[in-house]
């Protein structure tokens, strides 16, 4: 038996990247998922990929309203829930004089305004449960920066932020809050924002590792591959 055996958990982003493989993990460890994600063909795909039965449900990170509908549904269906990770985000890759108004308002409503109806929800929920893990997804380039992605870096900043002061507010609950902070992973979203293979190449090999993470676990108690090919 696991930690999570028999334990319920909502992820959202579930559809894939991160969120996806988050929630292979899960189900591989026993718990049962409410995987989160929007209406569209990632999630679509999602359904045919994962097994253990995983209870689907369709939110937009950035209306409130179906933020809290998604945790009142996984709770109606799946019991009082141990934990709750918000893998939902969008990038954006642009110097700062050519981001418009409307980028910039779109990256506050998903990876900002997204994450506080996340937080909001996880918190008044994992409180009422006794307790819980509240986790979210920040990005190393809130503490380092890279040139191009100011816009996004300073939603993820805000996201650290808000977790810090979380973690302080629901430490009484029982509740734990945590940030991730991943270096680039080779999810569909890193993808989209190469212009070609030449420039993926050059990105790549300024890792150290000379590659980029994977969002899969590398133990072979997990033994999938990733979504999509590198």
């Amino acid at each position: 038996m696991t930690h999570f055996q028999d334990k319920a958990y909502l992820v959202t982003g579930a559809s894939s990247g991160i969120g996806l493989a988050t929630t292979r993990a899960l189900l591989a460890q026993g718990a049962t998922v409410a995987a989160v994600g929007l209406p569209d063909r990632l999630l679509d795909d999602a359904k045919s990929q994962l097994s253990g039965a995983p209870t689907f449900l369709e939110a937009d990170v950035s209306k409130s309203v179906m933020v809290d509908s998604a945790f009142a549904q996984a709770e109606a269906e799946l019991g009082p829930l141990s934990g709750a990770f918000n893998a939902a985000g969008i990038s954006s890759v642009a110097p700062i004089a050519e981001t418009s108004d409307e980028l910039w308002q779109k990256l506050i409503r998903v990876n900002l305004s997204g994450t506080f109806h996340f937080a909001r929800a996880a918190a008044r929920t994992l409180s009422s449960n006794g307790g819980g893990s509240l986790v979210c997804t920040a990005i190393e380039l809130s503490l380092v920066g890279q040139a191009g992605h100011t816009a996004y870096t300073a939603t993820k900043g805000g996201v650290l932020s808000m977790m810090r002061s979380l973690a302080a507010e629901l430490a009484p609950a029982g509740v734990r809050v945590n940030a991730l902070s991943p270096g680039t992973t080779d999810t569909p979203m890193l993808v989209a924002e190469f212009a070609n293979e030449e420039e993926r190449a050059r990105d790549e090999a300024s890792v150290p590792m000379g590659r980029f993470a994977l969002p899969r676990s590398n133990n072979p108690r997990f033994p999938w591959k990733p979504s999509t090919p590198r």
